[in-house]
């Protein structure tokens, strides 16, 4: 019993001296697109719920459908502005990675336009596709 008391006292002492590495360009820009798909996700789930229950095209699915819209692309302008600050300074910083950074930023960028739309996925897979080749770049390095 001490032993699991004395493990749960000094745990947290010594997590906090650990030394965590700070997020990769590629997982803070995969961390801006998860949240906005986390919302565009969120607000489908609002949409899909008003139309089952006052039918697809009245005025409140209506009404969810342009909140979702307007949400999604408030998160998708947020999170381009940030990409942009991130971007800029990565390319700064690895300049050698330049035309790798630029096919990737622009994919992200497709991929937050296309957020509300059913071919999502696509956008995703080609975002994804140019963030592996950006890594196999880093890596080679």
């Amino acid at each position: 019993m001490r032993k699991h008391l004395l493990l749960a006292l000094l745990a947290p002492t010594l997590w906090m001296n650990a030394a965590f590495a700070d997020p990769t360009y590629i997982e803070k820009m995969s961390g801006l697109t998860a949240v906005c798909t986390i919302d565009a996700i969120s607000q489908q789930l609002e949409v899909n719920s008003a139309a089952r229950k006052y039918g697809e095209g009245s005025k409140k699915w209506s009404d969810a459908f342009h909140h979702r819209l307007s949400v999604v692309r408030s998160c998708a302008d947020d999170a381009k502005n940030k990409g942009k600050v991130l971007y800029k300074a990565e390319a700064e910083r690895l300049p050698a990675l330049k035309p790798e950074l630029a096919e990737m930023y622009v994919s992200w960028l497709g991929y937050l336009d296309h957020l509300t739309d059913e071919d999502r996925d696509s956008y995703q897979r080609a975002y994804e596709l140019s963030a592996n080749r950006l890594k196999a770049s880093v890596d080679a390095i």
